[in-house]
């Protein structure tokens, strides 16, 4: 039997600990669990698509991205008053990982870039067929550390905007498996929200483009501007 006074002990440590830590429901996030928030003021536009033009000469085989990027799954995100709070929502990309993919390598043949789409190997040399490894192609493997995609209400009346962000890590092999580059790269962007707009296809091709910006990739992959 627990005594009397135990009883009230435990009761008033619940009590401080709930004080001090605060409710969920009494002040809930600002953002869904591990996304984080956009400032809309320091975020830039995303232009249209622009493929980079290039001229390779080596084939490249591009292994379908794998993901450990937060995925939060929601629609309209703890916010009651949504016309005149910020609007938030998040989006549960289910192919999220290999649709992103599937643009990126678009956006690299748009370049005039030979690309082969790896979706089982993983660009990993090893599993190479004799064939293909006769090419002496490069192999590019990626690794989504975030995809993050909201809408947002702007609080000066500038409507809505999408806005998001996708970090990849980068490893360029040659047939042999020997490392011709590993790098991180990072896209943050926003558009006006409008229902037309393949966001996750924008984010695709301006990831491309900053890729084909960076001369050491383009030296890795054997690629130069035309």
């Amino acid at each position: 039997m627990i005594r009397p006074r135990a009883l009230a002990l435990a009761i008033a440590l619940a009590a401080s600990a709930g004080g001090s830590t605060g409710c969920y429901w009494s002040s809930p996030p600002s953002t869904p669990h591990r996304s984080e928030r956009f400032d809309l003021g320091a975020v830039a536009d995303l232009a249209p698509p622009a493929p980079r033009p290039l001229v390779g000469s080596r084939t490249i085989i591009l292994g379908r991205f794998d993901s450990t990027a937060p995925n939060p799954v929601g629609g309209l995100y703890d916010r009651a008053n949504y016309e005149v709070s910020p609007l938030y929502r998040t989006y549960f990309y289910k192919d999220g990982p290999v649709e992103l993919f599937e643009h990126v390598s678009d956006a690299l043949r748009a370049s005039g870039l030979a690309v082969l789409k790896d979706y089982a190997g993983g660009a990993e040399p090893t599993l190479l067929e004799p064939a293909m490894r006769a090419m002496a192609p490069v192999l590019v493997h990626g690794t989504l550390l975030r995809l993050q995609h909201d809408q947002i209400r702007d609080k000066h009346d500038a409507g809505d905007f999408q806005v998001g962000r996708v970090i990849v890590d980068l490893t360029i092999t040659d047939a042999d498996g020997r490392l011709l580059l590993r790098r991180t790269y990072d896209l943050e962007g926003k558009v006006p929200w409008d229902e037309g707009t393949d966001f996750l296809k924008l984010l695709g091709w301006k990831l491309a483009e900053r890729l084909t910006a960076d001369p050491e990739l383009l030296a890795a992959i054997g690629a130069t501007t035309r």
